[in-house]
């Protein structure tokens, strides 16, 4: 899929996205059918900002579909807001690799540009980004410095941060992804909604919880 082509999708996907959030923001939460409440909350790393985690992988065929309507969401983050993804691995050799490459685009500042790229290698072009050499001429192909990519990506830096990440989705005891924590307290999935753009209105709503927890309009 070339790049034109993505953007297509990707706005395609935002505005159904948009709409059917729209709808499913008005619906009452419940706990336990909708999301579940985190017992006991989990440490934050956000300071005075509401964290929101996304557990993912590239290897996640639902990740995948959750991302194009998850760009659309992070445009219109409030202030008061902080996300960040924790990769899963699963203890999975290939998702280990792709969980080393996210974090190896953290360091490059190159997530933004680089997420739906890898997903839509994986899932739309069947690319095996597991080969090395696979993954180096792809990443040549999409103007990745594949040499400062693969110093990083076995650097002490990358596996201190895979480290942490697995420790992180241990504490939460993630058993499937995508799965979205809001400040320590609530996690939801659509697994639980029954519906990508429904999991987002529910992450809305539980952000709006968790402000009005901390005092704050």
């Amino acid at each position: 899929m070339n790049r034109r082509d993505l953007f297509k999708q990707i706005v395609s996907l935002a505005a159904v996205a948009a709409m059917s959030s729209r709808a499913f923001a008005q619906k009452a939460l419940q706990a336990g059918k909708d999301f579940r409440v985190i017992n006991p909350a989990r440490p934050t790393e956000s300071g005075d900002r509401i964290e929101v985690l996304e557990f993912f992988s590239y290897g996640c065929p639902h990740c995948h579909e959750l991302e194009p309507v998850l760009e659309a969401w992070l445009k219109q983050l409030p202030k008061d807001v902080q996300f960040r993804r924790i990769p899963i691995t699963f203890n999975r050799d290939a998702w280990t690799v792709l969980a080393k490459m996210y974090l190896t685009y953290e360091l490059m500042g190159e997530t933004e540009r680089m997420s739906m790229l890898t997903f839509s290698a994986i899932h739309n072009d069947r690319v095996n980004l597991e080969d090395e050499a696979t993954r180096n001429a792809w990443l040549q192909k999409n103007s990745v410095n594949v040499a400062k990519f693969n110093e990083n990506f076995r650097s002490f830096s990358v596996a201190s941060k895979l480290q942490r990440a697995t420790q992180v989705a241990a504490s939460y005891q993630i058993q499937g992804v995508p799965t979205l924590a809001v400040d320590g307290k609530y996690m939801t999935a659509p697994s639980m909604t029954n519906s990508l753009e429904g999991t987002l209105a529910v992450v809305n709503q539980l952000i709006a919880r968790a402000r009005s927890e901390r005092g704050r309009k």
